[in-house]
This record gives structure tokens, sequence and C-alpha cells, in this order.
């Protein structure tokens, strides 16, 4: 018997309620309550998983007698090595009926040729708007304004809602620019959902198309890749989005792994003021131990510890380490407790969360705050990592106009450090003259150098055409920036 969903009256109400509540539990409360939902997961994936009983049992772990008192560090910390690389899927999923699964999200596979999955039956598709409803609630108040959101996240990537009107249009600027413009004027605000790379060809077809980003009142959340400030700057600046005064608007960003879902963690207007605000050199070598002159911020995310639990592993004694997640959705069809997505991060104690707030004069977050540096194997000694170089990229607005956003980082035998850049289309119109392969190059090297990157490093700009550098820019998947050569 199919149950009715709520009515829109019903589920604004409950929205409200719900977030109104949750803002006046004490974060104590809620950890604790994840924590509690993280052993309730493993003990049901002990049950309902055959591969993950065979990890609790390599690990000198008994299946059945995992409890409310077995301590979470004690449990074995998967991968997609361990898990999608060595079992079939009959052996990590629950057993749920072929008829029951209504959709199906894969990783990226940037890692390598082993891809994850995230199954989901139809009583959790059906589910699944809530929760995307909630956040759009919370930081765009989509119950009290018309709002259009364009999805041009890639891999057909969807998200379904019943509080904005959606178009999935992957990654096709023409078409979403063509929502945009001609369908946009009908709703008091519309958001643009897609990733960093992606959004230089929205930029650029939208000016060669007279869409008015400004009187659309249209906000932007980045997912796939970090987002650094000076891209934030440089979006908002193409956009005509004042970013640090009273503007609704916003460049927010949001972070989701293939295998547990969309938008683990997730920018809030809190969080982002608060990271805009650590720029100052002094703060930002204080809080995070920055190098003098490194201006490639950690990101700061908020995440909701009723949907997740996340824990960091082998934490340095700054409490940097790889972050560990475990989804609390006993319905999960392949259930991966304390799953690791090769991110470095850290998660902040509320109490020293407050007093930093309280010392650069900004309200504090209400969910808890995990702070993200990128990926583990983006980093390399003596190498910038590609969070520093994006921030080079994207510091001149007349250096960002004449590339394409795309980079590789690569090292010789001899450790010598390579550059390349890839030149933006020669259709592309920019605000300004950009500038030429020659200036690119001494402007990063004079930005290199100021972050201590002095010797072997070399800068080279080519053609668009990927077959000229190497990397493949399609915006269907994730690209990847870094190649070691050790």
């Amino acid at each position: 018997m199919m149950r009715s969903p709520p009515s829109s009256t019903t589920a604004r109400l409950l929205r409200k309620a719900l977030l109104a509540y949750a803002r006046r539990v004490p974060a104590q409360r809620l950890q604790a309550r994840s924590l509690a939902g993280a052993l309730r997961a493993a003990a049901h994936a002990a049950r309902h998983s055959a591969a993950y009983r065979t990890l609790l049992q390599e690990a000198g772990l008994n299946p059945r007698a995992l409890s409310a008192d077995t301590a979470l560090s004690r449990l074995p910390v998967l991968s997609k090595e361990n898990t999608f690389a060595r079992f079939s899927l009959s052996e990590l999923a629950r057993p749920v009926p072929t008829r029951q699964l209504a959709d199906v999200l894969t990783s990226s596979g940037r890692g390598g040729a082993v891809f994850g999955f995230r199954l989901s039956t139809r009583d959790q598709h059906e589910r699944a708007w809530f929760d995307i409803d909630l956040g759009l609630q919370d930081v765009f108040a989509v119950d009290q304004q018309p709002t259009l959101l364009v999805n041009c996240l890639p891999m057909g990537v969807v998200f379904p809602s019943r509080a904005v009107a959606v178009a999935n249009v992957s990654v096709r600027e023409d078409m979403a620019c063509a929502i945009l413009r001609d369908v946009g004027p009908r709703f008091a605000q519309t958001l643009v959902c897609t990733d960093p790379l992606f959004i230089r060809r929205l930029l650029a077809h939208g000016q060669k198309t007279g869409v008015d980003w400004a009187a659309l009142n249209t906000s932007v959340i980045l997912g796939e890749e970090m987002l650094v400030e000076a891209q934030r700057d440089y979006i908002a600046a193409r956009m005509g989005m004042p970013l640090d005064g009273a503007s609704h608007r916003l460049v927010g960003s949001s972070f989701g792994v293939g295998e547990l879902g969309l938008n683990l963690l997730f920018e809030t207007r809190q969080t982002i003021q608060l990271r805009r605000a650590l720029r100052q050199p002094e703060l930002a070598q204080s809080w995070w131990g920055l190098p003098s002159g490194d201006r490639s911020l950690p990101s700061v995310f908020c995440h909701n510890p009723l949907r997740c639990h996340i824990e960091v592993l082998q934490p340095d004694a700054q409490g940097w380490g790889e972050l560990c997640f475990t989804l609390l959705d006993r319905q999960s069809v392949i259930p991966l407790p304390r799953y690791t997505t090769g991110d470095l991060g850290r998660l902040v104690p509320a109490s020293r969360l407050t007093a930093l707030c309280h010392q650069v004069d900004l309200p504090a977050p209400w969910l808890p705050v995990v702070e993200l540096r990128g990926r583990l194997h983006d980093r390399s000694p003596g190498v910038p990592s590609v969070e520093q170089v994006k921030q080079w990229l994207y510091q001149d607005h007349g250096v960002a106009d004449a590339l394409s956003g795309a980079f590789r980082i690569t090292t010789n035998t001899q450790g010598e450090v390579q550059l390349t850049l890839q030149a933006a289309p020669v259709d592309s119109q920019a605000p300004h003259p950009a500038r030429t392969a020659t200036e690119i190059s001494a402007v990063l090297a004079r930005m290199a150098a100021a972050e201590g990157f002095t010797h072997g490093l070399t800068v080279t700009v080519c053609t668009p055409q990927p077959d000229a550098w190497g990397p493949t820019l399609d915006h269907e998947r994730k690209f990847a920036y870094a190649s070691w050569r050790q």
C-alpha cells in the first residue's frame, strides 16, 4: 500500500519545525546520538552483509557480538579497495529484491578502474527529496520564495525536490543558459548546481547569450572538487555578486561521495563568512598552522550528525587525518561502516569553534564543523598542492580569463615540477583583455616564489586541444590535476 506524500504546506511546516528544533539541541547530544547511530549501523551491516562479516572476522571480531558497548575504533576501516575491488555486489549488499531497487549512483572512477556504487530502494528514493529540501530551506529559504534549480552536475547525477523546480541538464551550457534566461525570470531566485570547471563554460556562454545573473538572483552550489577562495571571488565577480555584504546570493560548496551519497558536507553562510575571515595571514597561521604566504585555505564545512558519523583516522598533532564516514541509515542497500574517502580533514570541537567565532565577531554555525584540505594523494612534499595552484590561477582575473581552469602538475625523476595550464577556448569572451602566456608564466612564478617554490618549477601554457597537453577535459568526469612520477 503506497503512503501518500505530505502536502506542500505540511512539508513546509515540518521543515520549519525540524530546523527550529535542531538548532536548540546541544552539540554534545547530537554527537552522542551520531556515535550511537554509527554502532547500530555497523551491527546492522554485520547481520545483512556477508562481505562485512568477513571483514569483521578478519579483524578478530565476532559479527554476532557487536553491541552498543563495542568501541567504534575496533571495527575495520573500509575502503574501495577492500570492498568493491574485493567482493561481489551480492556479498556487499543486504538481500533486497531487485524490483525494490530504484536508483544507482556510481563513484567517479577517478581513483582507478574500480567503481563504487550506491543502490537505493524505492522507499529510500521516495524519501530522498526531504533531506534535499531541508538543506535548501536552511540556506536559501526556498519555502519563502519560488526557486528554480538548474542542475549541471555531470555523470547523470540528479536529485529530487518538492520545494523547488529542477532542470536536470548535465553538462550542456546551451540548455542551461536557455532555461535560465527564458524560464528563470518567472522565479524569485535561481540556483545553479555544477562544478568549478564547468561553470567557466556556463559563464562564457551566459555572457554571449544575454543571461543576467543579477536580475535572476542566481546563487551557485559547486561540487565535485575543492573550491578555493580566489575561485569564489572570481565566480562572484563574473556574476555580479557581492560576497561580503548583505546579499542573499552566494557561491557555496558541497562535498559528496558516490558510494555514500550527495551533500555529506556542505558550506553554509556562516562557514563561508568564517573561512573568508580566516584569510588574514595571522589568523590562518594560528588556526591552521599554514606556512607564511600559503593562501589555499582548508574548506570549512558543516555536516548533519544524524545522517552520518564522521571520524578522523590517525590524526596528527593538529588533528588532521583521513576522513572516515558511517552513514546512519540502516536501510542502506550496501552498508559501508567506517568508509574512508582519501580526503584529508579534521573535526573542530564545538568549544574551539565558538571561541574562534567570538574572536572574529561572527555567529557560530549551528551544526558540527569539519575542515577539509583536499585529496591525500594530491599532496607531495616540495610540490605545490592542487589547491595552491588554483589559488594562484584565480588571484588575477585576467590570468583566469585566459585559462580554462584545468591544469596538470607533474614531477620528473629529478624532483623538478612542471605545471601545465590549458588555455581558454578562443571564442570565450573575457570582460577585459586576458594575459598572454608569457605574462601568465611570470605571474604564477612570482606567486609560487612567494610561497617558497623558488627552484625547479616551470610553467607552460598549452592550446585548448587535449591531445596537445595530455589531460582530457570533457566535463563528464572528474579532472585529474596531479600526476606524480617518483
